[in-house]
């Protein structure tokens, strides 16, 4: 794990609560990330994990309180500017959200496209992590041809292809065996030995003993205890 002390704050929460109707998903959530920290958000279903998450990615807006993202505030940024605040991170969904019209590879090479990366680097990339994932076999199939686990590794190296500053991701996996569950982890270890934040939201504890980092727990929306492992 690269040492931390002294790094900046990437993400920084200040007393966020978040409402849904009358039901508190988030209650005065105070929340330091420093940059390379590895952080697992975790807690019992409900708990808040995937609230946090949304919220951080601009899915979702807080009810009250404060987040800055790379020193961006979250809560004045201007419409136009959110495409650049996202694209500064990669994001695992639950649902994973892949154009079931492309292809595996051309769900991976997008997020490199949109940046205006070479055509040869994008090729060499996209291969790559699709490579780390165990689906370098799988480049021209559809989504809807993949298994539940296929698709989430796809989610994957979509999230990790352009060497985010910050990589979040839901239950990533939540839908692999054993393996498949090392591969992503790998993935995330050499994206993390590179520079990038991570911050994975989980109720299996079983991950913490894959990687060194921070450990939040949630329960009922609120921070019940932070740890390092």
């Amino acid at each position: 794990m690269i040492m931390t002390t002294g790094a900046e704050p990437v993400i920084r929460m200040f007393h966020v609560h978040k409402r849904y109707g009358s039901q508190m998903a988030l209650h005065d959530v105070n929340l330091t990330v420093l940059k390379n920290d590895f952080v697992f958000i975790t807690g019992q279903s409900g708990a808040g994990k995937t609230t946090l998450l949304r919220l951080l990615f601009l899915d979702e807006v807080v009810s009250q309180g404060q987040i800055l993202v790379n020193g961006i505030h979250l809560q004045r940024i201007r419409r136009a500017k959110i495409p650049f605040l996202r694209r500064n991170m990669g994001v695992v969904f639950q649902d994973f959200r892949l154009i079931h019209s492309y292809t595996v590879y051309e769900n991976v090479a997008l997020v490199l496209e949109t940046t205006g990366q070479q055509k040869r680097y994008i090729q060499k990339r996209a291969r790559q992590v699709l490579r780390m994932v165990g689906l370098e076999d799988r480049l021209h199939a559809y989504p809807q041809r993949l298994s539940g686990g296929e698709q989430q590794r796809v989610a994957v190296a979509r999230a990790a292809v352009g060497n985010p500053l910050i990589l979040l991701a839901d239950e990533p996996t939540g839908n692999l065996d054993t393996t498949a569950a090392d591969m992503v982890f790998d993935l995330f270890r050499q994206l993390h030995t590179r520079g990038t934040t991570v911050i994975v939201a989980t109720h299996d504890s079983r991950l913490f003993e894959k990687v060194q980092g921070r450990i939040v727990v949630l329960n009922q929306g609120c921070v019940e205890s932070k740890l390092t492992v």
